[in-house]
């Protein structure tokens, strides 16, 4: 009896050490701390459960609808508390924009090949390395790798926006063929069209020559050149055919990509996409829809490209734009319980939510009368829109 008795109390402690360690690891988890929002009078409102409390286990949710005139954007919302200062470039109102050639008068000489097309690209292709603070000499300090090209004699570079995490708070290093190095300046990103603007300090580069994408057929024979994997393998070579032109993605509707099999992986983001004469037809974003799909990946065409990177080198962002004025997060798998939409963390108190009957904490499911499930979705609707715009939002509140 009296071992049968220990044994018991040898479980209630182990019990009852796993509940301990169980909660103190519930207080550490971030995800679940106090947080606090701000109303639309301002004041701050400190819950005891997190935003995720609030959403995650709630099961009443009230419609509210209102009706919101659209404010320019004017590159309010790349605005983050997280830059960092030694990353953010000055834009330049005298830059000068790509041009889109035509296709050489010779194009039916056999001169133009894999071979040509590597050439007069390659020294113009950079690995773009970011760091989470400052330019190190270690591999462990690097967050993430891509890959750019030169679009410019005095440095400018064309890369992904999510090589660059859609920020400025990385420390940028460019990596050339030749193992030249230089650090750079974020000059201005766009989410919609996943494109960025980056500058260094130097002077008579080999720029690219870009192709008109409008001049893209299905079959033609096409090359692409990047660092899959990072530094270790750029400028690595692969080549393909164009399986396809204005393609559309459910995932941004606002591009109609180049589709392609070239073989791309990780790391080749940001990098061109050559036809077989060495002008740049695209810059590569995405490899595959799923990741079951074989042989696809996507690139943003140069007439998209032209009409960004301008307005990114002379004004930091794309001019024209509209915004809503939130911070938010998607609902996805984390919130599944909840409806469908953008959480709002945060109303800009200067936009286009301020005093209305939107708070933090709905979820927008409903703008301008079109669905929405995702940032994706409000950027087609902004797309349709300028300033001054009147446009109706409903959200779901939840009732706690």
């Amino acid at each position: 009896m009296f071992i049968i008795i220990l044994c018991a109390l040898l479980v209630m402690m182990i019990v009852g050490f796993a509940v301990y360690i169980a909660t103190s690891n519930s207080r550490a988890n971030p995800a679940r701390s106090n947080s606090g929002f701000s109303d639309n009078d301002g004041n701050n409102g400190d819950y005891e459960i997190s935003p995720f409390d609030i959403i995650g286990n709630n099961k009443n949710y009230t419609e509210v609808a209102d009706e919101i005139t659209l404010k320019a954007d004017n590159g309010d919302t790349l605005k983050r508390d997280d830059d960092n200062e030694a990353s953010v470039g000055e834009p330049d109102e005298k830059a000068k924009n790509i041009t889109l050639e035509p296709l050489p008068k010779d194009k039916d000489d056999d001169k133009y090949d894999t071979h040509s097309a590597y050439n007069a690209v390659s020294d113009s292709v950079v690995t773009v390395v970011c760091y989470k603070d400052k330019i190190t000499d270690s591999e462990s300090d690097i967050v993430a790798q891509g890959t750019g090209t030169v679009i410019s004699s005095d440095g400018y570079i064309v890369t992904n926006a999510h090589v660059i995490s859609n920020s400025r708070m990385y420390a940028i290093n460019i990596v050339f063929n030749n193992n030249d190095e230089y650090p750079a300046k974020i000059v201005g990103y766009d989410t919609w069209t996943d494109l960025a603007v980056l500058k260094i300090d130097a002077k008579d580069l080999k720029v690219v020559t870009f192709g008109d994408s409008a001049l893209v057929n299905v079959g033609d024979d096409v090359i692409a050149i990047g660092s899959p994997g990072g530094q270790k393998f750029q400028n690595s070579l692969t080549r393909g055919i164009v399986s396809a032109v204005d393609r559309e993605l459910s995932i941004n509707k606002y591009v109609r990509y180049i589709q392609s099999d070239a073989a791309i992986s990780p790391g080749n983001s940001g990098g061109p996409l050559c036809n077989i004469y060495g002008q740049v037809i695209g810059i590569t974003t995405i490899k595959t829809v799923a990741n079951y799909y074989e042989n696809m990946s996507f690139s943003i065409p140069s007439a998209t490209v032209e009409e960004i990177v301008g307005d990114l080198m002379r004004y930091g962002y794309v001019k024209g734009r509209c915004r809503i004025g939130i911070t938010g997060t998607e609902t996805g798998n984390e919130y599944a319980d909840a409806p469908s939409g953008v959480i709002i963390n945060a109303i800009d108190e200067s936009g286009p939510l301020a005093d209305t009957k939107i708070k933090a904490g709905d979820i927008i499911t409903e703008l301008d009368g079109s669905t929405i499930t995702s940032f994706q979705d409000i950027y087609d609707v902004l797309a349709n829109h300028e300033e001054g715009d009147k446009i109706s939002i409903k959200v779901q509140r939840p009732s706690n």
